[in-house]
């Protein structure tokens, strides 16, 4: 009974179970998920091994996400960086203005090409 009770102790996953080995060297422990930065070969903790880092962002994204007084010490230049600053919210905002129009223009056209598809409501509209 004791038995039982200690493998389904805890979170209901059964006992733990250590990988025995005859060679400690032989062994390599993956701290990291893959995608994290750290070692690259056997054990260690991050930094140990090559450091490379992908953040899946480009240099723009990057670039946007920075504040004004950020990319004044980058270029060490405190007008020529709220220049920069200034012309990126720009653009931006342009984006994002372009985006609500399609996005409004496209609802519109799916609310008409419903409305075709409802006889009843097209014949209240002529009469």
């Amino acid at each position: 009974a004791d038995q039982e009770a200690m493998k389904t102790q805890g979170n209901g996953h059964g006992r733990v179970v250590t990988p025995r080995v005859n060679d400690m060297s032989k062994l390599s422990i993956k701290w990291q998920h893959k995608h994290e930065r750290g070692s690259g070969g056997k054990g260690g903790v991050g930094g140990s091994g090559s450091v490379e880092q992908q953040s899946g962002r480009t240099a723009g994204q990057i670039l946007i996400l920075k504040s004004a007084s950020k990319i004044c010490s980058m270029v060490n230049d405190k007008i020529a960086g709220q220049a920069i600053h200034k012309e990126l919210r720009s653009v931006v905002n342009k984006q994002d203005t372009l985006k609500r129009q399609k996005l409004r223009e496209e609802a519109t056209r799916q609310r008409l090409a419903q409305m075709k598809r409802k006889n009843y409501l097209q014949a209240r509209l002529a009469g």
